[in-house]
């Protein structure tokens, strides 16, 4: 089995690709079930995998794989798969409709002990409870994302990837970023030791439009270099009170070292990244409208046994102010501590 591990990192990297993956490693009935497909011939799979190439787009990331704990001869992978719906890109409203469809799971691959070929390959999603086949939460859950107009503009971001996709949130794991930042309007007047400390906390959507100016500028040339940068995606806000622009990953590669602020209301920082959850909403991001979205976060967390690292939040806002409100993308964000994919 420890061979069949090998077998499989290697050949799951050749999926979605050119290559494609080893048809030689398959039994010529191959049991293969997902909350939405069934197949149960060797052809059957390979035209999935062929439609979803060609329809999708998808991106496979294989996170880590365990022998199963309910087939002797199985073995189950952890995955995220991103599909971005290949038609809407050529349309004339891609501006507002261009979905990513995500799933997380799992999959287990069930070997002929005599042949060692794979004659069953089961998936499970984690955003349903109903894995079987031709499951409605399953359709519903495809066709609410197919179907999302929640739109993020092409410009540069924290990278991160999915680690779970819930019904209802995301696990992403953020890779270290640089940021500039400065204190919001709403958090200007109170001591930021007591804000850190948690005795009060500003609402990530309250009066920002001078912070954002001030970090505007600085990306803009009002910098000891007068050097002008990108402008990226989200603008971030936390209950600390501390507004910041993400500053892309062009801009460090042309200047490893970035120029000084001009302003000492700004100053740059890096975000070490880590695991945080993630709430999507759309919408203009009210004060009202963060703090409710901030719960139900942390009441989905608490419903699903994951634990907040800390009690402060971040708000993520992707959108100009033209975009209108129901095409905008919003979220909080929570860090969280002790996350493990398997449980």
């Amino acid at each position: 089995m420890q061979a069949k591990m090998a077998f499989l990192r290697e050949d799951l990297k050749h999926l979605f690709d050119d290559q494609g993956i080893d048809a030689s490693a398959y039994e010529a009935v191959v049991d293969f079930r997902d909350p939405i497909t069934r197949y149960s011939s060797l052809s059957g799979y390979l035209f999935n995998i062929a439609f979803l190439r060609r329809a999708f787009d998808p991106r496979f990331t294989l996170h880590d794989m365990r022998p199963s704990l309910d087939e002797p001869y199985g073995i189950t992978t952890r995955w995220t798969m991103s599909m971005r719906f290949t038609p809407a890109g050529s349309l004339p409203t891609k501006k507002y409709w261009n979905p990513t469809i995500t799933f997380t799971g799992t999959s287990t691959y069930v070997f002929n002990p005599v042949s060692g070929k794979i004659f069953r390959h089961i998936d499970t999603w984690d955003s349903i409870t109903n894995q079987d086949f031709f499951s409605v939460e399953g359709f519903l859950d495809f066709f609410k994302q197919l179907l999302s107009f929640h739109t993020t503009p092409a410009l540069e971001t924290p990278e991160y990837v999915v680690l779970r996709r819930a019904r209802d949130y995301e696990v992403r794991q953020y890779e270290p970023y640089i940021v500039a930042e400065t204190v919001m309007d709403a958090a200007a007047a109170l001591n930021r030791e007591v804000l850190r400390s948690g005795q009060v906390a500003v609402n990530p959507a309250g009066p920002g439009n001078k912070a954002f100016n001030s970090l505007a500028r600085y990306i803009f040339g009002d910098n000891r270099g007068a050097a002008r940068m990108a402008m990226t995606t989200p603008v971030l806000s936390d209950t600390t009170g501390t507004m910041r622009f993400v500053i892309g990953p062009s801009a460090v590669k042309a200047m490893p070292s970035l120029p000084a602020p001009n302003s000492p209301a700004v100053s740059l920082g890096r975000q070490e990244g880590g695991v945080v959850a993630a709430r999507v909403f759309g919408g203009y991001a009210r004060e009202e409208d963060a703090r409710r979205q901030a719960e139900a976060l942390r009441s989905s967390l608490e419903r699903d046994g994951l634990q907040p690292a800390g009690g402060v939040w971040t708000l993520a806002r992707y959108n100009d102010p033209s975009t209108p409100g129901p095409f905008r993308r919003n979220e909080v964000l929570l860090p969280l501590e002790g996350f493990d994919m398997w449980q």
